[in-house]
């Protein structure tokens, strides 16, 4: 009895993988045959550029103007990609709900989990596919900051290669984290939005004004929140917590908000 209950078991993982894939390259293909990814991108490029562009004629300006007894200096390019950040985190929000929630709006969620019977390969298909591509979506739009922002600067950039790759590369890690987390959400509220919304709320809106407050206790609730936890890291501030708890935070939000969009989906009807 074991024999035949061991190969049922591996022929059934077999399937699950198969499935799997089939899903991935399924969410892949909707990803990119839809008008709205690539307005989504085209905007945000274009806003990138425009931000790094303001970021380095001020840059330059103050520099070339300070107060008395300011004391200026080059500024790092990678910075003028972890500033636009800020901005630019809410466009690939929304760039990474739309998979979820226009399938819902238009219906069509009902074919793709007719095709996908398993829900949990659905929610898993779209986190595989968007993972690789907010990371490379991320790493471009802080490239396009950086450069723009950098040859406005003129004098006052500072090119040195290393901290701009890892300006580059926090940028990217945080907007993937981000995106993820948003996805999570649209499987939650299923509303464009609704979702945009509580993204903006959550990435933006109350860790900027908790963070900002003079009570001590707002601060430390505005660093455990997902936009919270990601500016901290980007600052590479360890006040009110280190840059790898930050980390820790940002990951525990999305793994959450992936997890219990997973259940939603499995209980509740499309």
């Amino acid at each position: 009895m074991t024999v035949p209950t061991a190969t049922l078991t591996l022929e059934s993982s077999s399937r699950s993988r198969a499935r799997l894939g089939d899903a991935v390259r399924s969410e892949w293909t909707k990803l990119w045959t839809v008008r709205s990814s690539w307005l989504n991108v085209a905007s945000a490029l274009v806003l990138a550029a425009l931000l790094g562009l303001q970021f380095g004629i001020g840059t330059a300006y103050n520099n070339d103007h300070p107060e008395p007894g300011q004391l200026v200096a080059p500024q790092p390019v990678g910075g003028f990609g972890l500033s636009a950040v800020l901005i630019l985190q809410v466009i690939v929000a929304a760039f990474a709900l739309l998979p979820v929630t226009s399938e819902y709006a238009t219906g069509s969620i009902r074919s793709t989990l007719q095709w996908t019977p398993v829900r949990r390969n659905v929610v898993q298909a779209k986190a595989v596919v968007l993972a690789p591509v907010l990371f490379v979506y991320g790493l471009l739009l802080a490239t396009v900051a950086a450069v723009a922002g950098g040859l406005m600067a003129g004098s006052w950039a500072d090119w040195d290669l290393r901290p701009l790759v890892t300006d580059l590369l926090s940028v990217a890690f945080y907007l993937t984290a981000a995106g993820l987390f948003s996805l999570g959400i649209a499987w939650i509220l299923r509303s464009t939005a609704g979702t945009l919304t509580a993204a903006f709320l959550l990435l933006m809106v109350l860790p900027m004004m908790l963070g900002q407050s003079g009570l001590r206790t707002l601060v430390w609730i505005a660093a455990f929140l997902p936009g919270g936890a990601g500016q901290n890291f980007l600052s590479r501030s360890t006040d009110p917590i280190s840059p790898t708890l930050s980390v820790v935070v940002l990951l525990a939000w999305t793994a959450a908000a992936l997890v219990t969009g997973t259940r939603v989906l499995t209980r509740r009807d499309a």
